[in-house]
This record gives structure tokens, C-alpha cells and sequence, in this order.
């Protein structure tokens, strides 16, 4: 019983992922100036009892710029990025994530970064394909949908996402919301 109530959740968070993935470029969004502060601090206070689990410190930004987007889309991008920050996190030294926003020509870049497992190169781009994880571990635990909806969001927004990371070494995802 208990297999198939977990079953049953899992079913239940996979319809959830495809129909934000498919209705993000349908429903009609407004972009407008967020204080990134308070989207960051609400994703810190729903995951904080993971990180406490985890014993992972999380950085946020020591500066708070304002980012054009939409609200509700920049917290998928925050708590999409940072949770997964958590379930790849460090086995070893102890975990880390760090969140920083920078002011590029036009456009805000959020990055988040860890000091994981990482990801060999020749995931870098399949990661942010639906359905997508890196090896069968990360199946039981995500569907494989939170970077193809970052990604989707981002490409909304004028911008783009990707990662960069090495085996061993963390990751950093960044993704670019183009403010012009």
C-alpha cells in the first residue's frame, strides 16, 4: 500500500510539472520589477526543513537588485534551481549552495551554485530537456521537468538558461531575463 500511495504522488507531481511546463507560455504573465529579496526569502522559508536536514548553508545575495519578471515565474525559477541544488548537493564537504543575481548590459543573471556531485559535460544540455535527469537515481526523486521549465521561462523572458559544471567540481545554473 504504501508503494502504491508513493506511486500515486509521484503520478500526482508529474501531471503537476507538465501542466506548468505546458501553460507557461499560454497563460499571460506581466512582467514587472521584483524585489528578488522577497522571492528568495519565500523559497528559503519552504525549503528550509530540506536544508536543515541536509545541513546545507544557503547564501543569498548581499545586494538585492530588482529583476524584471514575472513574480510568479521567478519563484519557479528560484525554487526549481535551489531544490535541486539540495537533492544533488555534497556528500562529502559540507554542502554549500549560494544564490547570486548580477546587472549585466540588459539583463539580470541569476545564478545558483553548489558544491555537489556535479555533471559531466555531455548532460549540460540534456538536463534542460522534460523527462531528462542524469542517471537513474534522480528518477525516484524528479521527474525531470524543473530545468525544462527554468529554461522555458527564461526564453519567455528574452533570456536563457544553462550550466556549468565538471564531475566532482558543483554546478552553476544561470539563467539570463533580458530587462530592455
Amino acid at each position: 500500500l504504501d508503494r502504491i500511495e508513493q506511486a500515486g504522488r509521484t503520478m500526482e507531481s508529474l501531471i503537476e510539472d507538465l501542466l506548468t511546463l505546458s501553460k507557461i507560455g499560454e497563460l499571460r504573465f506581466q512582467p514587472t520589477w521584483i524585489d528578488a529579496r522577497e522571492v528568495l526569502e519565500q523559497v528559503r522559508a519552504e525549503l528550509k526543513p530540506k536544508l536543515e536536514e541536509k545541513n546545507i548553508l544557503l547564501r543569498l545575495p548581499s545586494e538585492w537588485p530588482v529583476v524584471l519578471c514575472d513574480r510568479t515565474r521567478l519563484y519557479q525559477i528560484f525554487s526549481n534551481l535551489v531544490g535541486n541544488a539540495i537533492r544533488h548537493g555534497s556528500d562529502g564537504t559540507p554542502p554549500e549552495i549560494r544564490v547570486q543575481i548580477s546587472h549585466g548590459q540588459g539583463e539580470h543573471v541569476v545564478s545558483v551554485h553548489d558544491n555537489g556531485r556535479g555533471i559531466e559535460t555531455c548532460y549540460h544540455e540534456r538536463i534542460f530537456q522534460a523527462f531528462q535527469t542524469v542517471d537513474r537515481k534522480d528518477r525516484e526523486t524528479s521527474a525531470g521537468m524543473g530545468l525544462a521549465i527554468v529554461r522555458k521561462i527564461a526564453a519567455l523572458h528574452g533570456g536563457r538558461a544553462w550550466v556549468e559544471s565538471r564531475p566532482g567540481k558543483g554546478a552553476s545554473f544561470h539563467v539570463s531575463l533580458s530587462h530592455d
